[in-house]
């Protein structure tokens, strides 16, 4: 007697779908970024803008927000391994990881800049950076370290892995200055201890999205939209304006 013919198994569920059965939308961060996503010490909650967008987005989609906290340079892979459902924690686009993960339209846009201590002179700009015997310290991972491996030709890039941080680095001595994003310079721009300087226009602005697994279009249209309306309504403006983050929106 033959035997049936086995019925052919259900496609793979898309990421939609996923995360409205599941009721939860986890949404990878880095919880140490002033104004974009950081761990408010007085009352243990994720604040910023992408803590916020974050809310919106649940709400959009009626689920729960599930914060997925990791270190930076660690989250575009916990993206590419479909660890979380959509990377929100101040992600600037790199061609390097545009090959990893698939990224909405930008929404913000910024310079890198170079920060080095007051008291020093050795490095009090860009234009004395890539010198022979500078030690210029970047995070591991991240938008910096991709653009100065490209632009250092005599100066030592030096690549910092958390739990350490080029900040410490240069505050100590091992290096004379550290490239970082808009967001993370800004909290260092009121403090006397510190000389911070925008990138010029020849090294280019970042842009920063959100990023989500590659190969879901319907998920990644479905965030698009949402960035849309957000901007449409003036709910984005709003929130980058709570932030001080207005004038680096993207138009």
């Amino acid at each position: 007697m033959d035997k049936p013919a086995e019925s052919p198994p259900d496609p793979p569920m898309d990421r939609l779908s996923l995360i409205r059965a599941r009721r939860e939308l986890l949404i990878c961060t880095v919880p140490d970024l002033p104004s974009l996503s950081w761990r408010n010490a007085r009352n243990g909650e994720l604040e910023g803008l992408d803590a916020d967008m974050a809310r919106y987005l649940a709400a959009r989609l009626r689920v729960r927000p599930v914060f997925v906290e990791t270190l930076p340079g660690a989250i575009v892979g916990l993206i590419e391994r479909g660890s979380c459902d959509v990377g929100m924690g101040g992600l600037g686009i790199t061609p390097a990881r545009a090959e990893r993960v698939a990224f909405t339209k930008p929404f913000l846009s910024g310079p890198l800049a170079a920060v080095s201590q007051q008291v020093s002179q050795r490095v009090p700009g860009w234009r004395e950076m890539d010198r022979e015997g500078v030690v210029v310290a970047v995070l591991a991972g991240s938008v910096a370290e991709e653009v100065m491996r490209q632009r250092l030709r005599q100066a030592e890039l030096f690549s910092v892995s958390p739990p350490l941080n080029p900040e410490q680095e240069t505050g100590a001595g091992r290096a004379d200055v550290f490239v970082t994003d808009y967001a993370d310079a800004r909290r260092l721009r009121e403090d006397d201890a510190w000389r911070v300087t925008d990138a010029p226009r020849t090294v280019g602005e970042t842009l920063y999205a959100y990023a989500v697994p590659k190969g879901d279009v319907a998920w990644l249209a479905e965030l698009n939209r949402f960035l849309s309306a957000l901007k449409g309504d003036g709910t984005l403006a709003r929130a980058a304006e709570r932030w001080a983050l207005r004038d680096v929106l993207v138009n």
